[in-house]
């Protein structure tokens, strides 16, 4: 049991994210001025009252790390407050744990698509774009938190509908080396499922990783 569990690849979800809030949330706390950035969202203010943070504007006075106050800041809830998962109409299973190395379809689909040699642009956008969401996060007080938190990347919603776009363009094809039958097909069908979910509630995406 130890081994199967120690072999076993973490699993993955795409979560719903306040795209209007990402940037200026992100930004305020990695160096910026949470203050500032607290005094142009009335929303979020509301929010952190709400869960118990007397004094939002004073960023030292709140004992939560850096992930969980971004996470907590920018999820996307119903309005009572719940959580609120993307419609996919793709099993979880399927796109939190990839089968083949990392367990992650983003990472799968980066390594082994090839210039389809139609549209290098759209190519170069899709590359980056699934780097930010791969990995945004590294590096920063935002990438892990208590209570297991670990946060890998994000998406505004006009990065997600440039990322939708850019995968179901022709600006790629599959490696002839690729080592799953059909695998870039299926990880960009996975990965497409969430864009075009979160398009339509025109929110953001965020990349969470379950250890």
């Amino acid at each position: 049991m130890e081994e199967a569990m120690n072999t076993t690849t973490p699993f993955l979800t795409i979560d719903p994210v306040v795209s209007d809030r990402l940037v200026d949330v992100y930004s305020a706390l990695d160096g910026g001025n949470w203050k500032k950035m607290i005094n142009n969202h009335d929303e979020l203010r509301i929010r952190l009252v709400s869960q118990g943070i007397a004094d939002p504007e004073n960023r030292s006075s709140m004992s939560w790390d850096d992930a969980n106050l971004f996470f907590v800041s920018c999820t996307d809830l119903t309005r009572d407050g719940r959580p609120y998962p993307l419609e996919t109409g793709i099993s979880k299973e399927k796109f939190g744990r990839f089968p083949y190395g990392e367990g992650s379809s983003i990472s799968y689909l980066r390594d082994w698509i090839r210039d389809s040699r139609r549209d290098t642009e759209h190519l170069e956008e899709m590359a980056d774009l699934l780097e930010k969401l791969n990995s945004r996060m590294s590096g920063t007080s935002m990438e892990k938190g208590v209570g297991r938190l670990q946060m890998l990347g994000w998406l505004t919603n006009e990065e997600t509908t440039n990322l939708r776009k850019a995968i179901t363009s022709r600006c790629w094809i599959p490696s002839a080396e690729e080592p799953l039958d059909g695998g870039c097909h299926d990880a960009a069908k996975h990965i497409v499922a969430h864009l075009r979910a979160a398009e339509k509630r025109r929110c953001g995406v965020l990349l969470r990783i379950h250890n």
